[in-house]
């Protein structure tokens, strides 16, 4: 066999022992890199905080971490930190007014590589907020002494995306020197986001009432899901009293249930009544009970808190109505 032909046979053999040295002086001097995500949510809400964690091979890189978000602004505050242990952990929070959607996650870890991954960011619920529209009240002495005072309010939900559920309202009767004379309350089940809820209500006095303005205050137990079907209202009327036809007696009216799928079994009525010029002149608030299934109506009726209004300045009214399906 030739010089040449031994080495052209033994060529290969240690090429191939000259990548095993290699491959074995790798394993044996150097360390594996890598960098792998191993902590952290996937999904986070506008303005909470949230955490991310990698593992780092070689333990004691030097990590940075990067975060864009979908309209391509980039978190802020966000330091170099040493992969101690081979672990390295972030957290910040989440910008109230950054724009939801993914976002993305990158961490860079010097001698190890860098890593990426999606963040959903989710757009924040804010919670329901109400806020008073209009007040108004009369107040009517009676000959057998004492004054009834009929009040009303107009509170809106500003929410578009909850409505407002176990609404407590507070209505206080403020003298001119800014003293109380007496407080009121009324609870309304539910007011549907982005919409507008009339009730009110009637305060006996032992004596005079004179009051100078109403202060309102709302509190809300919990915001819940939209409504999506509401109740219909129609044929709205101011009647007077059947005892004495010189004050207001009731509002009538009707109520349909509009919802195509479920049964009405009761509803929670509440309303207030306007003069000629819109100023709300008293409130009250009622119950229609009966059984209604999709498009079927009934005559519904407020009643027993009226009767301080004049009848001759009564020109309408506003009903709202809170469902409680079967």
């Amino acid at each position: 066999m030739t010089a040449t032909a031994t080495v052209k046979r033994l060529l290969p053999l240690a090429l191939a022992t000259l990548v095993a040295v290699a491959v074995f002086a790798g394993a044996a001097n150097g360390r594996p890199q890598t960098v792998a995500f191993s902590a952290g949510a996937d999904r986070v809400v506008q303005g909470n905080p949230v955490t991310i964690e990698v593992l780092v091979a070689p333990a004691g890189a030097r990590c940075s971490l990067s975060v864009r978000y979908k309209s391509g602004a980039k978190q802020k505050g966000l330091h170099a930190v040493t992969a101690a242990g081979g672990r390295a952990s972030w957290t910040w929070e989440v910008p109230r007014k950054v724009q939801p959607g993914p976002a993305r996650v990158t961490v860079s870890c010097a001698g190890a590589g860098s890593a990426s991954r999606r963040l959903m960011v989710i757009g924040q619920v804010l919670p329901p907020k109400i806020d008073v529209v209009q007040t108004g009240w009369s107040a009517r002495p009676y000959p057998f002494g004492g004054t009834g005072v009929s009040w009303g309010v107009i509170l809106s939900n500003t929410s578009k995306t909850q409505d407002a559920q176990d609404v407590e309202v507070l209505c206080n009767f403020v003298m001119a020197d800014n003293r109380l004379i007496g407080s009121a309350t009324q609870r309304i089940a539910d007011i549907s986001a982005d919409s507008k809820f009339a009730t009110g209500g009637m305060l006996q006095f032992p004596g005079a009432a004179p009051i100078a303005r109403l202060e309102i205050v709302v509190h809300i137990g919990k915001g819940g899901p939209v409504t999506r079907v509401k109740p219909g209202i129609s044929f709205i009327r101011v009647m007077p009293s059947s005892f004495e036809p010189a004050w207001t007696g009731e509002i009538d009216g009707e109520v349909q249930n509009d919802d195509p799928a479920r049964t009405i079994q009761y509803v929670e009525l509440s309303g207030v009544v306007f003069d000629a010029e819109g100023n709300i002149l008293g409130g009250g608030t009622g119950f229609g009970i009966a059984t209604l299934p999709p498009a079927a109506r009934m005559a519904m009726k407020i009643s027993g808190t009226f009767s301080p209004i004049p009848y001759a300045k009564a020109a309408s009214a506003m009903v709202s109505v809170v469902p409680r399906y079967t």
